[in-house]
């Protein structure tokens, strides 16, 4: 065969993207599902004894691999491959997947013939290729490719395990090295880095200002000759010392990652700062403050205690101070997506060449937004009362969604992933109550829509989705658009 022509190249961009994107959702599953294994240890070297095993279970489901893609999951395993890469996981994974779907070249040149111009590939739904992928008539073996992403997700799992391992180790070897006595996990000049690593940005600056409250309580109650009530001392910690310490944290936190999971952490702290508001999470704190004021022994909280006052005096000053985390933050995220941190960190920051332009939509447009805001009230009602939405969503939040412009604050959608889906489809697609988004509507539906733990949807996992069996409670709220 010759070099591919530029259509073809476009059609194997878009078939990889299948795949990668599949990928993608099954690493987002499997990544929750260890999430919730690891919360279930009960310290440090149960998580190292798990790790040991679970990586033992993914070797031998590898070594069952198919020889025809044996070779792929080996490269895609190679740490020197994947250094001389720059370290990019993402990338690293989508070039192979990549070179894995460029060997069906019969069947990418039976599809050219279909298209004059890249354009009109580019146009085409993702769903398409999907459908392509599973028939043979196009000369894809299908069998093949799945046993490829099988084996690939168990590489993508085995490869996160292997890093955790190898950062347990790594600490366990300072400790040796340095051979100095234990260290309290916290004083008050840092986080506890070894109590808080399973939490997100927001829950952890929580804790954080529990444990200085109850310090500084106990320090005026205990040491009163020396200590005397500062007003204004949570004004000064939170925006000063506070906030250094957060922000060296961070960087803490994410050194011993790579970049897959550093990408997960900081998405996952900032969508967290979203739905942690201050105004959401003022009775959790009083909780949090009480927990730690009587560790480690346990004393029922009452609510209506009159020690509520303080708290609520802290709690005052975090509020105030709360954007500078939030903003703090995105920033890091930003400046890790723009390759100027993480482990594949460059000097000079060059684009990748991406096969798609970013989404001109920012939201959805109802079609009658001149005069259908009162339908737009009726269906968010709607939607509270079949508990799909958040009941404290904001009819101002709300209407943002629908107006084509650029949201400030996602709606947390409360129903699981499938009614969304359904509701999206029927929307869009079937009633097109809302303008056409041109194959964009999954992007704008993640940007407008989040999880009640404040996570992104995945896109693919979304527009999979089949018809939920309360689809006629979603039939219903779009009735009254």
């Amino acid at each position: 065969m010759g070099a591919f022509s530029d259509i073809e190249i476009k059609i194997l961009d878009r078939l990889t993207e299948v795949v990668d994107g599949e990928l993608e959702s099954i690493g987002y599953e499997n990544s929750e599902k260890d999430r919730m294994l690891y919360s279930t240890c009960i310290n440090d070297d149960e998580k190292d004894e798990l790790t040991k095993k679970e990586i033992k279970k993914l070797q031998k489901k590898i070594s069952k691999c198919n020889p025809n893609i044996a070779g792929y999951i080996s490269v895609f395993l190679n740490k020197y491959e994947l250094e001389q890469h720059e370290g990019d996981f993402y990338s690293y994974r989508e070039r192979i997947s990549r070179n894995f779907l460029s060997n069906y070249y019969e069947g990418i040149e039976q599809l050219a013939e279909e298209y004059t111009t890249t354009e009109k590939v580019d146009a085409e739904d993702e769903m398409y290729f999907e459908a392509v992928l599973n028939d043979e008539l196009y000369n894809f073996d299908k069998n093949e490719i799945d046993d490829f992403i099988k084996y690939m997700a168990y590489a993508q799992r085995l490869s996160t395990f292997k890093s955790i391992l190898e950062s347990i180790e790594e600490e366990k070897a300072k400790k040796e090295i340095s051979k100095e006595p234990d260290q309290p996990t916290m004083t008050t000049n840092q986080f506890q880095y070894d109590n808080f690593k399973d939490l997100l940005l927001v829950e952890e600056l929580e804790k954080r200002v529990a444990i200085e409250a109850v310090e500084y309580k106990k320090n005026c109650d205990d040491y009163w000759e020396t200590y005397t009530f500062d007003p204004t001392y949570f004004d000064t910690f939170i925006s000063g010392e506070l906030y250094t310490i957060f922000l060296n944290a961070i960087y803490e936190r994410i050194k011993p990652l790579n970049d897959f999971e550093i990408n997960k952490y900081l998405t996952l702290s900032v969508n967290q700062f979203k739905t942690h508001t201050p105004e959401k999470r003022a009775e959790a704190f009083k909780r949090i403050y009480h927990d730690t004021y009587w560790h480690p022994n346990y004393m029922e909280y009452n609510p209506n205690q009159y020690e509520n006052k303080y708290p609520v005096h802290v709690w005052k000053h975090y509020t105030n101070h709360f954007h500078l985390f939030k903003e703090a933050s995105e920033n890091i995220l930003q400046d890790f997506k723009k390759g100027l941190i993480g482990n594949g960190k460059k000097q000079e920051v060059i684009e990748k060449p991406k096969t798609k332009t970013k989404s001109k939509y920012q939201s959805f447009t109802y079609i009658n937004n001149l005069t259908g805001q009162t339908q737009l009230t009726d269906l968010m009602n709607t939607l509270k009362r079949k508990n799909l939405i958040d009941n404290s969503t904001d009819l101002k939040d709300f209407r943002k969604a629908f107006s084509g412009e650029e949201i400030e604050k996602p709606i947390v959608w409360t129903g699981n992933i499938s009614e969304l889906s359904y509701f999206i489809k029927q929307l869009h697609n079937e009633l097109k109550l809302v303008t056409d988004l041109k194959q964009q509507q999954w992007a704008v539906t993640i940007n407008c829509f989040i999880q009640e733990n404040g996570e992104q949807y995945n896109r693919t996992k979304l527009r999979t989705q089949k018809v939920p069996t309360t689809s006629k409670n979603i039939d219903m709220a779009l009735k009254t658009l």
